[in-house]
């Protein structure tokens, strides 16, 4: 039987396609998988998975401490800046898997130095771990930013493309993040490695807009946007109504490409991302937009 597993983040949506994988895969039947989830956290997502709920926080390593059981694996997803937490309140780990993202990268937003210093905690740390950086993730109709978009390209006949939409994006499919979660797990080389997990493509904003709009059959006019305009009626909406539809972070992210190398992770992990187009026409289709 494989070792026992401890999870955190499993009520979200890579955690949810991480345990489809495992609850259907050979090598982990019958392995006991415990899911760590906050009170009024989304448990009842858990339930068709047979595993194990326990409730805690991960951002607070004594919380984590009353729950721990000394699993020798711990899958890491809920956040990598709960990193702390969970080193210390899992401490005895003997196989740490943690999904950090290419946000580390980012030379705008000033919390990519809180991920690098995560990381080199658990690179220090002395356990044998493997990281993940996905780019931004997409394929169900929960995502944060993909999904929004599909409704927003549905809903309005005009897309507003904050810096004329020029900026690269490499989106994730959430079924491909899992299946290198699983694949880490089962393949030994990826011990004291990290790996960047960007999609099979990289597009524009703009093209991205016109793949969605392709793919449901609507015809949508794009509006380029000054960033410099975009800051100061994000700035404006959050004074008056006190939130605004792009954060400043967001904002910042769009001077940015965001295209990155997966050749590490398809060497060690086979990793074979599905390209972009392919991705998001699966999302449309179960959004029931097709």
């Amino acid at each position: 039987m494989a070792d026992a597993i401890f999870i955190t983040g499993a009520t979200g949506n890579t955690g949810q396609a991480l345990l489809r994988l495992l609850v259907s895969d050979d090598a982990f039947r019958g392995a006991p998988i415990t899911c760590l989830c906050r009170p009024g956290g989304r448990g009842e997502r858990l339930l068709p998975f047979g595993v194990k709920i326990a409730g805690g926080d991960a951002s607070d390593a004594g919380s984590l401490r009353k729950v721990y059981q000394g699993e020798p694996v711990v899958i890491h997803i809920s956040s990598i800046f709960h990193t702390g937490a969970v080193l210390e309140g899992c401490a005895g780990m003997k196989r740490l898997i943690a999904v950090s993202s290419t946000r580390v990268y980012s030379k705008t937003w000033d919390k990519a130095k809180e991920i690098e210093a995560a990381e080199r905690a658990i690179a220090e740390s002395g356990v044998p771990f493997t990281i993940l950086r996905p780019t931004m993730i997409y394929g169900t109709s929960e995502d944060r930013n993909i999904s929004r978009l599909i409704r927003f390209t549905q809903k309005w006949p005009v897309v507003p493309l904050p810096g004329g939409g020029s900026s690269l994006f490499q989106p994730v499919h959430v079924a491909d993040l899992a299946g290198c979660i699983l694949a880490a797990l089962k393949i030994e080389r990826s011990v004291g490695k990290t790996y960047d997990l960007p999609g099979g493509s990289a597009h524009s904003l703009r093209e991205i807009v016109a793949i969605i709009a392709g793919t449901i059959g609507k015809k949508v006019l794009c509006v380029p946007l000054p960033l410099g305009f975009v800051e100061t009626a994000s700035s404006l909406q959050t004074k008056l109504f006190g939130r605004t539809p792009l954060r400043p972070e967001q904002i910042q992210g769009l001077r940015e490409d965001k295209q990155y190398d997966y050749s590490d992770a398809a060497r060690d992990l086979g990793y074979a991302p599905r390209p972009f187009k392919e991705g998001v026409a699966q999302e449309i289709r179960a959004m029931n937009l097709v």
